[in-house]
Order: structure tokens, then sequence, then C-alpha cells
């Protein structure tokens, strides 16, 4: 009888273990979309040199009210920034704030998550793009002819999504983002015996929050619809990403330049090389626009 008993308990123990390793990996990579789709809203970074002009426009795939910021510039174009993660209307990174500085006017606004929505990670928000360029289109002082846009992280993917989708964006600039989303995470668990079962959490994760399959995740496969519009990717060379940026550089065609900034880590560019990021991107941005100075 004894014997029967510690059969049965190690049987259910083993059993028990096993399930463990199964469910274990998916719920981390449910987990983990569960979290980066549910980031909380962050506030503002950075002091613009300007006063901002704070503006509501709708957004009609989700039927609200987003509010956002304005900096009036002086040589006639607008870029969009929209918004990275979880961050609020009044994210002004430095890598921004120096295009103001040097004549650009800009656009950015507050992300699905100060909404209590969740993000798809790049996704969906290129419909706010449209959204910010319809607002955009009705202001009196914004040619609606000489509008860009540039995104950093998981915006620099919608950046390329929505150049991809809207013919109205004259110029793009994304930095930081993923090339594939679920081939990135893929590439990255590659070694672990657990990959399979954590990816298919992730995809089951991201379909139960979005609703949509995390396939559409993917620039690099949209990003050659730009041409020939002027695009300019910008990476660190410190970031995972940089293989996936040299991927879409391939992909984008002729009309786009890769800048791999040497020593900079994920969104540290300006801090790792302000003369050269102001010359680049400014060099960048008044070509594509034609701005004298």
């Amino acid at each position: 009888m004894r014997t029967r008993f510690l059969l049965r308990a190690l049987f259910l123990a083993v059993v028990l273990t096993l399930l463990s390793l199964l469910l274990i990996p998916i719920i981390l990579g449910f987990g983990f979309i569960w979290g980066i789709t549910h980031m909380p809203c962050s506030g503002g970074q950075g002091t613009p040199s300007s006063s901002p002009e704070t503006v509501t426009f709708n957004a009609s795939s989700i039927e609200r009210e987003v509010h956002g910021e304005f900096l009036p510039g002086t040589n006639g174009v607008t870029l969009i920034i929209p918004p990275t993660g979880g961050s609020d209307a009044g994210y002004w990174r430095r890598e921004y704030t120096v295009l103001n500085d040097d004549g650009y006017a800009l656009f950015n606004y507050e992300s699905r998550r100060c909404l209590d929505l969740p993000i798809s990670l790049g996704y969906s928000e290129v419909d706010e793009v449209g959204d910010a360029l319809a607002y955009l289109a009705s202001r009196e002082d914004v040619d609606a002819t000489r509008i860009g846009i540039y995104g950093f992280s998981t915006s620099g993917a919608t950046s390329i999504m929505a150049g991809a989708r809207y013919p109205q964006l004259a110029a793009v600039i994304a930095s930081g983002g993923y090339h594939d989303f679920p081939a990135y995470n893929k590439d990255q668990s590659a070694d672990a015996w657990f990959a399979p079962l954590y990816l298919f959490g992730m995809h089951r994760g991201y379909r139960m929050v979005t609703g949509l399959e995390m396939d559409v995740l993917s620039p690099i496969s949209v990003i050659d619809q730009i041409a020939p519009r002027p695009l300019l990717l910008i990476y660190g060379t410190q970031e995972p990403s940089r293989y996936g940026a040299r991927l879409q550089l391939a992909a984008a065609g002729e009309h786009a330049e890769l800048w791999e900034v040497p020593a900079a880590s994920h969104g540290g560019y300006y801090a790792s090389a302000p003369e050269a990021y102001e010359q680049r991107v400014i060099t960048f941005l008044d070509h594509a626009f034609g701005v004298e100075r």
C-alpha cells in the first residue's frame, strides 16, 4: 500500500512538473505582451524653447478626443511626432526639440494608454497619424504639402507603417524601432528550449489584447512603399535591433539612408553625438523639404 502511494505521488509530481514546464513559458510570454501593451501613461520629457499650444483632435478609429501639443516653426514644415509606448502629450525628447530650434514645427499627442486603452505596439496607432494629418490640414498655419513624421521605438515602427499608408507624409524618420516584431522576438529567444512556448504565449496574448495577429507588426513588409519619398533610419551601434535596421535599409530602396550612431544605445542618439545628430538630421530634412539656410 505504501509503495503504491509513493508511486502515485511520484507520478503526480512528474505530471505537475511537466505541466509547469509547459505552462510557465506560455504565461511569461502572455505576461510580457500584457505588460508592454498596458504600460502606464508617462508624463512629458524635456522642455522646448518655445511655448507649445495645447490642442485636441478627434481620433476616428477609437472615437475619442486626443490631446496634443503644437510647437510653431519658422520654415513652413511640420513634423508629426507619434507617441512612444505610453507617452503623453508634451513628450519632448531633445531629439525633437533641436529640430524646432532649427525652424521645424512639431506636433505630438497622447498615447492610447493615456486614454485607458491598450496600445498595439505601432500598428493600430497608424490610424491616429491619419487623424493628425487631417487636423493639421485644417490649420491655416500649416502647409499640408510639407508634413513629415518622426518616431522613436514603437513609434518608429508607426512612422514607417504610416509613411507607407499616407502619401501626404513627404518624409519619414524612424529611430530605434523593430523591423518585424515576431521575427525579432524569435531571434532573441532562439537559444532557449522554451522559445516555442514563450512565443506561443506572446502571440495568444497579443491577439487577446488587440484582436489582431502579431504578424501585422512588420514595418519591413511595407517599407518599400515609402519610396520615392526620403526615409532616414537612426539606430545606435549598441542596439539589439541594429541588424533589423540594416534589413530595412535593404528593403526600402535607394531613397532610404541609415545612420548608425556610434556608441549609442536605445534612445541615446542625441546624447551620444549632439553635433553630428543635429547636422545629420537637419541636413536630411532640409534636403527633403527644400529648406534653404
